[in-house]
C-alpha cells in the first residue's frame, strides 16, 4: 500500500471538517427521528455479567482519557492477565494473555468491533477513536476462529450519535510532547450522522536521538434506514514514524551497565514508517424483538518499511562479550505489506424450543490475509577472522559515535508471499435448563487454506486443513448476585513458514478449561470475578534438531493460574478497577529455541511472563466551586520475568504509579493533568535477550485543555 502524501492527508482532514461544521451549525440535536437501540455485538450475543461463562475486563473511553493514555499497550497494562512481549524495537503491539502470545515475528492480532480486523503491521495502535477496550479471556476460537487459548483483545470504536457536538483538545508535556485531537460529531439528516476524529502527535523520546511522529483519521457514518435497519461505515487511516530501537544491553544481568537513555542503533537509518488504511461496512437488521441479523465486510491494508542497526547476539560475532565495551551490530531491512479481507453474516436471538429457553448465535464468516515479507540482514564476519571495528559495524557503548562506519550489505533472509484463507461456520446455544442453571454448547468448523511462495528457495506450497473447535460451558446462578461457571474450549491458528521437506507446518492447537465465580454487589454497581484457568498449547514452532537450519512444529507449553478482577463504583463516588493474576506458564517439552538456538527445557518459564501481576485504578468525583473535579491514582506491580530463553537472565520486578486529575472550568472548557511513573522508577518492560532490553519510560508530565461546542 502506498501512503498518501502530506497534502492529500491534509485534504482528507479538511474535507471532513468542512463537511462537519456546516451541519454542526444547525441545531439538529432535537430532530424527531427513528433510532435503532439495543443492538447486539457480533459473536457475543446478549448476556448479563452473571449469565456469561467467561471472564472479561473492560476499559472505557472515560478511564482512558482521564489517565492520559494514548496507546493500546498502556491500556492493556491495566489488566493483570496481559503481559508485554517483544515489540520488535517498538514497531508494533505485542502482548500475551494468560501466558500465550502467538507468533513473535508478527504483531499480536486483535478484534475490531467484534471480528478479526486487527492484523498487520500498522504500528502501535493509538486509542484515539476508541470507545472501549475489552480483554476477552479464555478460548474464543469456537466463535472467532483463529486465536490464542488465553483470550482475545476487542477494540470497540466510537460511533456517531444524533446530537451534534465537537471537541478539540491540546496536550503538552515532558520531552516536547505535543498532541492535538479533534472529535466532531454531526447530523446530516434525521436518519444520518457522522463522526470525524483526527489526531497529530509528536514527541522526543527519553531515548537519545529518538523522535516520534504519528497522525491519524477515523471517520464513521451511520444511516438508520428504518426502525429495524441500520448501516455503519468506518474508515481508519494512520501513519507513524518511529525509529527502530532495541533498547539497552544488560550483560550478566547488570541493569546499571549503561544509562537507559543511550541509543545503540544508528540515527542515520531514519525512522521506521508504518501505515494503515482500513474500511468497515456493517449492517444490522432487527428481525423482531428477539432476533437480529448482523453482517459486515472489512478491508485493511498495512505497510512497514524499516532500516535498523542493532546488537548482534551471536557469540561468534559479538565483541562486547569479550572486551565489555565494543558492540558488534547488524544491519537489517524490512519491507512488509499485508492485505486483509473479512466478511461476516450472523443471526442471534432467543427462542423457546422443547420446553427450554435458548439463546442462539449462528453465523458464517470469511477471512483472507495476504502477507508479503521481504527481510534482509547484513552481519559482521566471525571474530576468529580478526575483523576490524569497521567490519564489525561497531559502536562504543560508553562513548557512541554514530555514523562512523558503513553498515554491512544486507542480504536476503526471507522473501516470501504467504496467503491464508479461512471460511467458518459457527453456532452457539446457551440453554436455560432451570431458572438457575444454564448450559452453553457450540462449535465452529473452519475450512482453512494457505499458500506459501518462498522466492529465495523457489518453493511453492499449498496447505489445506479442516478444523473443528468445540466449546462447552455451564453457569449456575446461586443467588441474585452470585454465579458459578465452568468452560472448556479448543483453538487453533495457522503457523507461518515451511519445514525441511518443503511442507507447511501443522496448525498450532490448544485446549483450555476455566472455573470461575462472579458476584454483582452494591446494587449491581460493583462486579467481582475470581477465575482459575488451565491451558495447553501444542505444535509450537521450534528448531528442527534433526535438520539443522530448519524448524518444526513440535513444541509444547502450558499455563495455569488464578485471576481476580474488581470493577465498578464504591460509596462516596469512588470508582475502582483492580486486577490481579497469578500465572504459571512453562515449557512442556525439551526443545531448541528458533531465535537464539539454545536449549529450552521442560519446566522453563515462558519468555516475558510474570508470575504475579497487579493493577489498581482509583478515582473520585468532587464538586469544587460548583464544577466537577475528578482525581485518581493508578498503581501497577509486575513480577520478575524470564528475559532470555535458556538462561537465568530475569528482568527485575517493578512498581509504578500514575496520577491524574480533570477539572471542568466551565460548561465548555476543561483542563487535565497527568503524571506517569510518578516516582520516576527505573523499570524494564520486556526483552528478548540481555542484548535487547526495553526500558520503561521515566516520569512524564502532561497538561491538557479541551473545548466543547
Amino acid at each position: 500500500m502506498k501512503s498518501l502524501p502530506p497534502t492529500a492527508r491534509l485534504s482528507v482532514l479538511a474535507l471532513s471538517l468542512m463537511a462537519a461544521f456546516p451541519a454542526s451549525a444547525d441545531d439538529q440535536s432535537n430532530i424527531e427521528r427513528i433510532e435503532v437501540t439495543d443492538q447486539r455485538q457480533a459473536y457475543r450475543g446478549k448476556f448479563t455479567f452473571l449469565q456469561s461463562p467467561e471472564a472479561m475486563a473492560t476499559f472505557d473511553a472515560t478511564l482512558i482519557e482521564n489517565t492520559g493514555i494514548t496507546g493500546l499497550a498502556q491500556v492493556l497494562d491495566m489488566s493483570a492477565s496481559v503481559s508485554r512481549q517483544n515489540s520488535l524495537g517498538g514497531l508494533w503491539d505485542s502482548f500475551a494473555i494468560r501466558g500465550f502470545f502467538g507468533d513473535e515475528d508478527v504483531p499480536s492480532g486483535y478484534l475490531v468491533n467484534g471480528f478479526n480486523a486487527g492484523r498487520g503491521f500498522s504500528g502501535p495502535r493509538d486509542v484515539s477513536g476508541v470507545e472501549r477496550v475489552e480483554v476477552l479471556k479464555g478460548p474464543k476460537a469456537a466463535l472467532f476462529g483463529r486465536g490464542e487459548p488465553g483470550g482475545s483483545i476487542n477494540i470497540i470504536t466510537k460511533k456517531p450519535t444524533f446530537q451534534s457536538s465537537s471537541e478539540f483538545e491540546l496536550t503538552l508535556g515532558s520531552r516536547a510532547h505535543q498532541r492535538v485531537e479533534a472529535d466532531i460529531n454531526t447530523t446530516f439528516s434525521e436518519n444520518t450522522a457522522g463522526r470525524f476524529i483526527a489526531f497529530h502527535h509528536t514527541e522526543d523520546s527519553f531515548r537519545d536521538t529518538i523522535e516520534i511522529e504519528k497522525s491519524g483519521l477515523m471517520a464513521s457514518m451511520q444511516f438508520d434506514q428504518s426502525e429495524r435497519s441500520t448501516w455503519t461505515y468506518e474508515l481508519e487511516y494512520a501513519e507513524q514514524e518511529i525509529p527502530f530501537d532495541r533498547g539497552i544491553i544488560a550483560p550478566n544481568g547488570n541493569f546499571d551497565f549503561m544509562p537507559i537513555e543511550r541509543f545503540l542503533g544508528e540515527p542515520g537509518d531514519g525512522p521506521t514508517t508504518t501505515s494503515v488504511q482500513g474500511h468497515q461496512l456493517q449492517w444490522s437488521y432487527k428481525v423482531n424483538d428477539s432476533w437480529q441479523l448482523s453482517s459486515a465486510v472489512a478491508f485493511r491494508q498495512t505497510e512497514l518499511d524499516s532500516l535498523s542497526s542493532d546488537a548482534d547476539v551471536s557469540f561468534s560475532r559479538q565483541k562486547l562479550y569479550y572486551d565489555g565495551r565494543t558492540l558488534t551490530r547488524q544491519h537489517r531491512q524490512r519491507a512488509y505489506d499485508t492485505d486483509q479481507y473479512v466478511v461476516r453474516f450472523e443471526l442471534a436471538g432467543e427462542a423457546d424450543l422443547l420446553g427450554f429457553k435458548h439463546n442462539l448465535i449462528m453465523g458464517v464468516d470469511y477471512d483472507r490475509f495476504d502477507f508479503d515479507r521481504d527481510y534482509r540482514v547484513g552481519r559482521a564476519p566471525a571474530l576468529k577472522t580478526n575483523p576490524t571495528d569497521a567490519q564489525l559495524y561497531a559502536l562504543d557503548v560508553f562513548n557512541p559515535i554514530y555514523g562512523q562506519y558503513t553498515p554491512p550489505t544486507a542480504k536476503p533472509v526471507t522473501v516470501r508471499q504467504q496467503n491464508q484463507w479461512a471460511t467458518g461456520l459457527y453456532i452457539q446455544d446457551q440453554i436455560a435448563l432451570t431458572e438457575a442453571l444454564q448450559v452453553r454448547v457450540g462449535g465452529r468448523f473452519d475450512a482453512l487454506k494457505q499458500t506459501i511462495d518462498d522466492k529465495l528457495k523457489s518453493q511453492s506450497v499449498e496447505q489445506s486443513e479442516n478444523h473443528f473447535s468445540p466449546q462447552l460451558g455451564v453457569v449456575y446462578q446461586v443467588s441474585d448476585n452470585w454465579s458459578l461457571y465452568s468452560t472448556y474450549g479448543q483453538g487453533y491458528r495457522l503457523n507461518f513458514g515451511i519445514d525441511y521437506q518443503g511442507e507447511a507446518f501443522a496448525p498450532n492447537e490448544s485446549e483450555s478449561i476455566e472455573l470461575g465465580s462472579k458476584w454483582s454487589l452494591l446494587d449491581n454497581n460493583l462486579e467481582l470475578s475470581v477465575t482459575y484457568f488451565d491451558s495447553k498449547q501444542t505444535n509450537i514452532i521450534v528448531a528442527d534438531v534433526d535438520n539443522p537450519g530448519f524448524q518444526a512444529a513440535i513444541g509444547e507449553a502450558s499455563s495455569q493460574g488464578v485471576e481476580l478482577d474488581i470493577a465498578g463504583q464504591l460509596p462516596a463516588d469512588i470508582e475502582v478497577r483492580f486486577s490481579y493474576a497469578y500465572v504459571d506458564a512453562q515449557v512442556d517439552k525439551d526443545d531448541i529455541d528458533t531465535g537464539l538456538y539454545v536449549s529450552i527445557k521442560k519446566g522453563d518459564d515462558l519468555l516475558n511472563i510474570p508470575e504475579n501481576t497487579a493493577s489498581l485504578q482509583l478515582s473520585q468525583y468532587y464538586t469544587v466551586a460548583g464544577n466537577t473535579l475528578i482525581a485518581g491514582v493508578g498503581v501497577q506491580y509486575v513480577d520478575e520475568r524470564l528475559g532470555q530463553r535458556g538462561t537465568d537472565f530475569y528482568l527485575p520486578s517493578y512498581v509504578t504509579a500514575n496520577f491524574f486529575a480533570s477539572y471542568q472550568l466551565t460548561e465548555r472548557w476543561a483542563v487535565k493533568a497527568q503524571v506517569h511513573n510518578l516516582f520516576d522508577r527505573t523499570h524494564f518492560t520486556n526483552s528478548y535477550t540481555q542484548m535487547w532490553v526495553q526500558p520503561g519510560e521515566p516520569r512524564k508530565v502532561l497538561l491538557s485543555t479541551s473545548y466543547q461546542f
